[in-house]
């Protein structure tokens, strides 16, 4: 098997279901709830604003020279609700991806496009209103031909997306949840949103939260606080 230049064409994708569970949920709150793994970092942002919530399952591209022919392939990939998820890396010299093939995502019925790298036709991409996450844009388009991989695991945003893995992006941001986890994610989120709904009558007084303690523990560790 040639390693550096294949096309799975099969992969497994998560039901439904279980993806449905994260279309009300933050993907803030699940980073808390994973503890920063799946995290993507903040370089990789949405393209216009505002810009509609994306959750669906990741379909991988590996492109390290750009190549348009490898991310058309990857196009032929995806099913509806999909997010096309590309590796480009970091690679902001030249779009990796414009306004015709962000309008043929759309009417495949992708959920969105992430991209570690550069896209191109911003104003086209806004005014049909496909959502799509990058690190920023570029004039240049990038080679024609060359070799890449389609569905396999990818580094993107310095996390490891698996093809479908659950991809969950908004304005603040990206997570990747892997779908063996996903019930056991969702619930801890709804536990930390019943946390967040306890707080608020003590933010709507102005109070700060937990400050008894936050005093109690900096006072143990020889913090000195002057009255005068």
């Amino acid at each position: 098997m040639p390693i550096g230049f294949r096309v799975f064409k099969s992969i497994p994708r998560p039901d439904r279901e279980l993806i449905e569970l994260f279309v009300p949920l933050h993907p803030a709150d699940i980073s808390d709830v994973m503890r920063m793994a799946g995290t993507m970092e903040t370089g990789i942002r949405p393209m216009y604003l505002p810009i509609k919530k994306v959750v669906g399952p990741a379909v991988t591209v590996s492109v390290p020279s750009g190549a348009f022919n490898m991310i058309k392939i990857g196009m032929q990939q995806t099913c509806p609700g999909d997010v096309l998820v590309i590796q480009g890396f970091g690679n902001q010299t030249v779009g990796l991806v414009g306004g015709n093939m962000c309008r043929g995502l759309l009417k495949r019925g992708l959920a969105g496009l992430i991209v570690d790298g550069a896209i191109r036709d911003v104003q086209e991409i806004r005014k049909d209103g496909f959502p799509v996450f990058a690190r920023g844009t570029a004039n240049a388009s990038g080679i024609l031909e060359d070799v890449g991989e389609v569905n396999v695991p990818i580094a993107c945003g310095q996390v490891v997306v698996n093809p479908g893995d659950i991809i969950v992006a908004d304005e603040d941001g990206i997570v990747v949840v892997p779908p063996s986890a996903a019930r056991e994610i969702a619930a801890g989120v709804a536990e930390l949103e019943k946390k967040h709904a306890a707080i608020q009558p003590i933010l709507e007084k102005g109070e700060v939260t937990n400050i008894a303690n936050i005093e109690r523990k900096l006072r143990e560790q020889g913090c000195e606080f002057i009255e005068n």
